[in-house]
């Protein structure tokens, strides 16, 4: 990579990315040339005042801001890969820098200095909202942008980043450090976060958007990004972004009714909040909501549809099927070998994932007669780890009083305390045996997830 020895130049091309300067909103001077760069408009003013204006410098610190320096074009030409997002690699020969183009009209651009000490000069000269560069010659250099832009020191390197949305900062943060100017290191306005901003906006209110670290509490899940909008009128909105739909709906899952508890792995968390708080769910993304006033709840509603979880509220639509209602199900029947370590039927359990429906199976024995022509392994194969990622299943161990009588399911519903009720039917021949027998039935709820606090009732027509 062409070093750059000029800074006045260097850092005047830095800036001038594709959709990042503006010449519509070109910067008003009264003195000075206009140097056009690319679709990028630099004014550069030369006054007997620069003296003076350098005077008021915020002094920038960049010592000790930087982790440890890293190989940042490594990162994007091969560790890159990582985010699975795609990206352009653009490379100016007219100042040795190397660009890329991210998803989301995001860009990128890495110049190299002779040395350390050279890029650190030259970013101790820029003012700490990046907007300013104060040349060794007493040139000053404006620059007024589309998009927030931020600025890292990386050894002898300086990063570039100019985004709307600055979803990748959150990155950058970990591997560069803080930033030594731009738009601050908790500016971050992720893609997800645009519909809800533009209801508020609609709405009347103004939003700033802040990086958080998390949601904050160490027994949800890992997020992949969160943010916080910061409403004008004082409130604030979390949203939580996981790897996928699955890992969203399985979190959402995890809230009782009103939110007020959270079935972990191993333990089940009660869950104190100073005001009424509303959950939602959409695609890969969770939304927290705590108001005393509720102002903001049309506003969101309007973007994620009715609450998972939460006090109610009056909602202006169709309530979603997990309110109240029928569920989607299916069901499979198999004979049981005995009725395992249970003395009292029907029973039930909420199995949620593969190793659940292992660790019951070996805690009570389950397993199917030799006589019938399957096999308990035939019978579940089915519920994979794929399988559990949209759907739960409830078994249920039911005894009848002959084994000339079938089971079956009728009708599976669920109330608006989230619990289910299975109602069973069992056809009765006019002459039955007068042996006792076991049931599995496998209660498929497609589509959904259930929170492991779920209470089942088991209806019999007997």
């Amino acid at each position: 990579m062409k070093k750059i020895l000029a800074y006045t130049l260097a850092l005047a091309m830095l800036l001038s990315l594709v959709g990042c300067g503006s010449q519509e909103n070109e910067p008003e001077v009264t003195t000075g040339a206009t140097v056009i760069s690319g679709d990028a408009e630099v004014v550069t003013s030369v006054t007997t005042e620069a003296a003076e204006s350098t005077e008021n410098i915020t002094t920038v610190v960049v010592s000790g801001t930087t982790v440890e320096k890293v190989d940042i074009v490594a990162v994007f030409e091969g560790a890159y890969s990582y985010t699975e997002r795609s990206f352009d690699t653009r490379s100016y020969e007219s100042n040795g820098g190397t660009g890329y183009t991210l998803e989301n009209d995001q860009y990128v651009d890495i110049y190299e200095y002779d040395s350390e000490e050279d890029a650190v000069q030259a970013a101790s000269q820029f003012d700490s909202s990046g907007t300013t560069f104060y040349g060794s010659d007493d040139t000053v250099t404006e620059y007024e942008y589309v998009y927030p832009v931020h600025f890292w020191l990386n050894g002898s390197n300086i990063i570039f980043y100019c985004s709307e949305t600055g979803e990748f900062l959150q990155d950058f943060n970990s591997i560069l450090g803080t930033e030594f100017a731009g738009a601050g290191s908790d500016y971050f306005r992720p893609a997800y976060a645009n519909d809800l901003i533009y209801a508020l906006w609609d709405a009347g209110y103004s939003v700033e958007y802040k990086y958080s670290s998390g949601t904050g509490q160490d027994y949800l899940k890992d997020t992949e990004t969160a943010c916080l909008l910061v409403v004008s009128n004082g409130e604030v909105i979390s949203l939580w972004e996981y790897p996928d739909e699955y890992e969203a709906l399985d979190e959402a899952a995890r809230y009782s009714v009103l939110g007020d508890f959270y079935a972990g792995e191993s333990t089940t968390i009660s869950i104190a909040y100073a005001a009424p708080t509303h959950f939602y769910l959409k695609d890969n993304v969770i939304v927290r909501y705590s108001s005393d006033s509720g102002e903001l709840l049309d506003a969101i509603s309007s973007v994620y549809g009715y609450q998972f979880a939460g006090e109610e509220y009056d909602y202006d639509g169709e309530k979603p099927w997990y309110t109240t209602g029928s569920v989607y199900f299916d069901y499979i029947t198999a004979p049981a070998e005995n009725g395992g370590s249970i003395s009292t039927f029907p029973q039930y359990a909420v199995i949620r994932s593969t190793e659940e429906l292992e660790s019951i199976q070996d805690e009570l024995d389950l397993s199917i007669p030799l006589y019938v022509d399957t096999t308990w392994e035939m019978m579940t194969y089915r519920y994979s780890d794929e399988w559990f990622k949209t759907n739960d299943l409830i078994l249920v161990l039911l005894e009848e009083p002959s084994g000339s009588i079938n089971p079956y399911v009728t009708d599976v519903t669920r109330d608006e305390d989230r619990d289910y009720t299975i109602y069973i039917n069992d056809d009765r021949p006019e002459v039955a045996t007068d042996d006792m027998a076991y049931w599995y039935i496998f209660v498929e709820l497609t589509g959904t997830k259930i929170n492991s606090m779920t209470q089942v009732e088991v209806a019999s027509s007997r």
